[in-house]
């Protein structure tokens, strides 16, 4: 279904679904985990009210006697043993049913991190350093279109079809070379930020619309009138003023100075 209404990719990681969103997933509800983090809590609320309710102390007995596949308890030692959970006796108190989703949480995130081509993303986050909370913000905020985040997650899962992804992946015979530029492996990081022919129009055009946000907001917050409510409907000028002149908010203009700086034309001045 998802993928019919391109709400998922066909080629994107699955598991990654399932993760919460705070960690870069999209945040669906799994059935598995869901039963299983029923069961443990089942087997959680036989083992703590058996001494004190009779009739949950027989249902625990009765269970006690079943084979492994259809006691409750047996089967919640086996998924708490599978998440490495300490497990010592059946009647051993657990965390609660946050935490087992939790647990089931971080090894479907682990088990989408170890594959090799769609956990490249989140490999390269952890390597670098780089903060998942700001990282992965749009992804909690929701704020695209489900088929526009599809996108973009699949980009992030390597998933596109690239020239690279179609020699090394699907093993067709074709050139793996940037279709544009062709110097490079038209891989997703090349296509998105290092192709020299995209880097002449397409590169500053996405820099500039990124910017556009940036030039919106200041200028609202220093009182400088603009003629559009909305930010992507707003085209920046070269200089914008604030009544009575006391701010000026320059556009891509070049700074004069009184030695030789190789990058003098910033996307935005602000001039009290």
């Amino acid at each position: 279904m998802l993928k019919m209404y391109k709400m998922h990719h066909p080629k994107a990681d699955t598991d990654r679904l399932y993760v919460k969103r705070q960690d870069g997933g999209r945040g669906l509800a799994q059935i598995e985990a869901a039963y299983k983090a029923e069961i443990i809590n089942s087997a959680e609320y036989l083992n703590t009210n058996c001494k004190e309710d009779q009739f949950v102390n027989i249902a625990k007995n009765h269970e006690s006697t079943q084979p492994n596949m259809n006691s409750i308890i047996k089967t919640a030692a086996k998924i708490t043993e599978e998440l490495s959970q300490p497990n010592e006796k059946s009647d051993t108190k657990q965390d609660g049913i946050q935490h087992t989703e939790g647990r089931l949480g971080e090894s479907l995130k682990e088990k989408w991190k170890n594959k090799v081509m769609h956990g490249q993303y989140i490999r390269n986050i952890d390597r670098q350093l780089i903060s998942e909370e700001d990282t992965f913000l749009w992804l909690l905020k929701g704020d695209l279109k489900a088929q526009n985040e599809s996108e973009i997650v699949a980009g992030q899962d390597r998933a596109l079809q690239t020239e690279y992804y179609a020699t090394n992946v699907l093993s067709t015979e074709t050139d793996c070379k940037c279709r544009l530029c062709q110097q490079f492996d038209e891989t997703i990081d090349h296509t998105i930020s290092a192709c020299l022919i995209l880097a002449k129009e397409q590169y500053i055009k996405r820099n500039d619309r990124v910017c556009a946000q940036l030039h919106f907001n200041i200028c609202k917050e220093t009182g400088v009138q603009l003629d559009k409510k909305h930010w992507y409907e707003n085209v920046p000028k070269s200089v914008e003023t604030s009544q009575g002149d006391k701010v000026a908010i320059l556009w891509n203009q070049q700074v004069q100075a009184d030695r030789t700086v190789p990058n003098n034309k910033p996307d935005i001045i602000r001039d009290n």
